[in-house]
């Protein structure tokens, strides 16, 4: 094969596997191995025994064959909330065969709490990405609260999402037992994207899950404040042990608004805690 016709094969890989454990009374990273341009700059303390944590990725994106993974575990009787400074990005690439791919794999010990809150994923047309999420609880008591919010182009420059792939998952375990097995497979400007029965032309979802048990009444107070407040079409379900919130809209962040006055609302009933959103949010 000469090397004119040899395949060209562009990619950054990065990786970060956080551990957290309870020192005292207080959530410490004992773990914090990186490979690449992805990393924890250093925890905060905006609340006395939760351990904030931000990811950083300074290229701010996924192109062609860029490929993220991140783990994290928490110990018995730790803390940890995780977060990201602003919106992740996947760039669309023309006729790309290669996937932009992120992985998280999420591990809560008992008695344990983890909440996985990150800002949106921005997907823009062209892209041809997968997007994973697990979370394994273990023993009876962890905890988790997780959400995942996807955009679809950038509306406000009017680049829309009509070339491309996104397959997006969601799974959760309790000691091995699936929870929730979710998997989205949207194809620009396919008829899902636009059929009353698929996203009915709307350009972002959300999914948000809690470890959380409510009853009927109190999922219909809570449809109706966030109707009342923010924009876009809003679900509550209970299935089983898990809250599971829907949005379907064309903002990704009344979308996040929604999902933090609701996590302001909850997280009593989550961990016996109020919440302290992360500083970084109001930047």
């Amino acid at each position: 094969m000469t090397a004119q016709h040899l395949p060209i094969t562009r990619c950054w890989q990065a990786s970060l596997a956080l551990e957290f454990a309870l020192r005292g009374d207080t959530t410490r990273i004992v773990g914090n191995s990186h490979f690449g341009p992805l990393r924890v700059l250093k925890p905060f303390y905006p609340e006395p025994t939760c351990c904030h944590t931000y990811l950083i990725h300074p290229p701010g994106g996924l192109v062609l064959g860029d490929e993220l993974q991140i783990e994290a575990k928490v110990q018995s009787g730790a803390h940890a909330l995780i977060t990201t400074p602003s919106a992740g990005k996947v760039y669309g690439v023309d006729n790309a065969t290669e996937k932009q791919q992120q992985m998280v794999k999420l591990a809560v010990a008992e008695q344990a709490c983890l909440e996985w809150l990150p800002q949106e994923t921005i997907v823009f047309g062209g892209a041809n990405t997968l997007l994973q999420t697990q979370a394994h609880l273990n023993g009876d008591s962890a905890k988790l609260a997780l959400w995942d919010i996807v955009c679809f182009g950038r509306p406000a420059n009017d680049l829309t999402f009509d070339t491309g792939q996104c397959i997006q998952s969601i799974h959760i375990y309790r000691n091995g037992i699936p929870l929730l097995i979710e998997r989205n497979v949207v194809d620009g400007g396919s008829a899902l994207q636009k059929g009353h029965w698929g996203l009915d032309g709307a350009n972002s979802m959300g999914t948000f899950v809690l470890t959380v048990t409510t009853v009927r009444e109190q999922r219909e107070q809570w449809i109706s404040k966030l109707q009342q407040r923010f924009n876009g079409r809003w679900g509550i379900t209970q299935k089983g042990e898990l809250c599971i919130v829907r949005y379907l809209g064309d903002s990704a962040c009344e979308c996040r608004l929604g999902f933090e006055f609701l996590w302001h609302g909850l997280r009593a009933e989550l961990n016996g805690k109020a919440a302290v959103s992360p500083r970084i949010w109001a930047t």
